[in-house]
């Protein structure tokens, strides 16, 4: 292993990344870390070719770790860059936080209230055309009104971004991406990566987010309403939503992960159910976690389970979720302030060039099938 100190002055994002494809039969992960002591090292983030967090002054760590696969190391050359880019912490929603959850819950009501409801789609994207600043507009696609989820996850940023420029007049917010990265699909642009594509290393928004250095992954016990989670089902197929709160077995609602109650899952808002007006479309669901809803647990919660032992909730369910600590199945993240955005490590300016043209709605029918328990 190989370590290099870091000590801050101010408040600051660390970008670090080391040049991929690596050499043939190396392995190399990151690790940011308060410590090198090895019994407490105090992980910040890790990652297999990048690493970023907004840290506040002091001493870190950045471990460069050998993988072992079967008993064999994979050591090896590494090419590695690192960025720092100074940040003013008050500026982060008056020192609260470098989160954009306050926006992306504003644009989850102002959504609901404008454009609820009006039907899912899976060819369809965006419930309306959404202006870009100054740069133009991104259209409404497929159906008129209707879109599906992975959609109405960007959706809900772009409205986030919209309510942010009108409320605070900083329309910078339109300068980190162009509009084209919002509109294509390719490696290099934003929405590419937030329709789920394992070869551009996204497993979902959270991930789209990180790799263009506009949020970080988050464990789903620490998220905050106004997160962003795409789950995975026991049957196969997938969602992209926005966290809104953790639910218990009655259907309860925390803003935090409780130590005084067992979390069964969560509230969400996206884009499911049916095709027709009021049927499906931008809407809530209680989410509930494979292990949940069993013969076994209801029998523990006798009145709170219907005759299929599924949890009762106050209105629609989704089930079959699974809960894994592994991104790949349960990602989970919130998006950075603007203030904070930086060019990610992974995606440089100059390489969001407009590619060839691509359907703006390619999505899997079977993994986005926007089917949910009580539609």
């Amino acid at each position: 292993e190989y370590y290099y100190q870091i000590e801050l002055t101010k408040w600051t994002i660390i970008s670090a990344s080391i040049a991929y494809p690596e050499p043939v039969g190396t392995d190399i992960d990151l690790h940011l870390v308060h410590s090198i002591d090895a019994d407490n090292p105090g992980l910040i983030e890790r990652g297999h070719y990048d690493v970023r967090a907004a840290l506040p002054p002091g001493t870190y760590y950045l471990v460069m770790d050998t993988y072992v696969e079967d008993g064999i190391p994979r050591p090896g050359e590494y090419n590695l860059s690192i960025e720092f880019s100074q940040i003013n912490q008050p500026a982060c929603v008056e020192g609260e936080s470098c989160y954009f959850n306050e926006y992306i819950l504003m644009a989850v009501e102002y959504l609901y209230t404008n454009y609820g409801l009006l039907g899912y789609s899976i060819n369809s994207a965006l419930t309306h055309d959404i202006e870009y600043g100054d740069y133009g507009t991104i259209y409404q696609i497929g159906d008129d009104e209707k879109t599906m989820c992975v959609a109405a996850a960007l959706e809900v940023m772009l409205t986030a971004m919209q309510i942010y420029a009108d409320e605070t007049g900083d329309i910078t917010v339109y300068d980190f991406l162009p509009i084209s990265s919002w509109q294509r699909l390719g490696e290099n642009d934003f929405r590419g990566h937030v329709w789920v594509s394992h070869e551009y290393n996204s497993y979902g928004s959270a991930d789209a987010l990180r790799n263009f250095g506009m949020g970080e992954i988050v464990p789903f016990e620490s998220l905050l309403p106004g997160s962003f989670i795409n789950i995975n089902r026991t049957t196969g197929s997938g969602h992209a939503v926005v966290f809104i709160a953790f639910i218990d077995v009655d259907g309860n609602e925390y803003e935090t992960y409780p130590d005084d109650a067992t979390i069964i899952g969560f509230k969400y808002f996206s884009s499911q159910g049916g095709y027709d007006y009021g049927e499906g479309g931008l809407d809530y669901r209680y989410a509930i976690f494979s292990d949940f809803h069993t013969e076994d647990f209801c029998q523990q919660y006798p009145l709170s389970c219907d005759d299929s032992n599924i949890p009762i909730m106050p209105y629609k369910r989704d089930i079959n979720i699974i809960y894994s600590l592994n991104q790949h199945y349960l990602n989970t993240g919130m998006m950075f302030h603007p203030v904070t955005w930086e060019t990610s490590s992974t995606t440089n300016p100059q390489n969001f060039v407009i590619p060839q043209a691509y359907d703006n709605i390619i999505s899997d029918p079977k993994l986005f099938d926007g089917w949910t328990i009580d539609d």
